[in-house]
């Protein structure tokens, strides 16, 4: 099992991969599109990564949802522990 804080890492680092915003400067409140400029494109490319680093399987319906750089966290750890 990751670490929380190694799992956060790996996700600043994928959210800084799409949104080209460097992983110091993204805030956990942050909202993936007004402070981080991601569009739908990018989120569903946030979200093919997330799958594919953790074999997470994550549905359209629940990604829709997420808009903070927590929300994403949250939804990482609820994945890695179910699976």
């Amino acid at each position: 099992m990751t670490s929380d804080n190694a799992l956060e890492e790996k996700i600043l680092k994928i959210i800084f991969e799409v949104s080209a915003v460097a992983p110091e400067e993204i805030g956990i409140d942050d909202d993936l599109f007004v402070d981080l400029g991601m569009d739908s494109v990018s989120a569903m490319e946030l979200i093919g990564m997330l799958d594919e680093e953790f074999e997470l399987e994550i549905e359209i319906e629940e990604a829709m949802n997420v808009r903070t750089v927590r929300q994403v966290f949250d939804m990482a750890r609820r994945h890695l522990a179910n699976a």
